[in-house]
């Protein structure tokens, strides 16, 4: 970023996905398109202009993300780094389906850092495959960008820019991201750069 710059990031968590209540991480659930239209219709509404998208790869982004970058004919992007955690032999399997696997999930949001579920990405390659993407993304040369992404993806980013510790289960288990909201992260450059949470998870419908 240049001197004396303002860039404002807008991380937007995906709608409510179709299906039974699961870990859904890697597993390319989707957004009704009826949701995802009221999605879009909303952000319209907002009172930002964007001057880019970037999307997460999984389709209950890119689905709204494309839709909303040709309703504003804004260039949009896809950056993997941004999609959601691989949770293994769980991912995507309904929750009512895996009483064998209670032990290992409780243990698993006990102290995510440090139990990894069968199958899945580290906690801490999540956390440093999202903050390399982020440290990309600061090199965008828009004003205001509209990231549609993660509940995970979200907390990790939080955890980044207030300099908070990312391993704490808390982050995961308390601090409530839903679907179809807004955190805004604003950045301003001088000889280093400031960052400011301007607001965290507001309701975009």
């Amino acid at each position: 970023m240049v001197n004396g710059t303002t860039k404002n990031i807008y991380l937007l968590r995906h709608g409510k996905v179709e299906g039974k209540a699961a870990l859904n991480g890697l597993s390319d659930v989707l957004v009704s398109p009826e949701l995802q239209e009221q999605i879009c219709e909303a952000l319209t509404r907002q009172d930002i202009t964007f001057d880019s998208l970037v999307s997460s790869p999984l389709r209950r982004c890119g689905d709204l993300a494309s839709l909303f970058a040709e309703r504003l004919s804004v260039p949009l992007s896809v950056a993997s780094g941004f999609q959601e955690m691989n949770f293994g032999e769980v991912d995507g399997v309904p929750f009512d389906e895996l009483e064998d696997k209670w032990g290992m999930l409780e243990t698993f949001w006990q102290d995510p850092a440090n139990h990894q579920l069968t199958g899945a990405e580290s906690l801490q390659g999540f956390h440093d495959r999202v903050t390399q993407a982020w440290s990309q993304l600061l090199n965008d040369p828009s004003d205001n960008i509209l990231l549609v992404t993660h509940g995970g993806v979200i907390r990790i980013l939080l955890a980044h820019c207030l300099d908070i510790d990312w391993k704490n289960p808390s982050l995961y288990s308390k601090l409530s991201i839903e679907n179809a909201s807004i955190t805004h992260i604003q950045i301003t450059q001088f000889a280093q750069s400031f960052i400011s949470v301007k607001s965290i998870g507001l309701p975009v419908l």
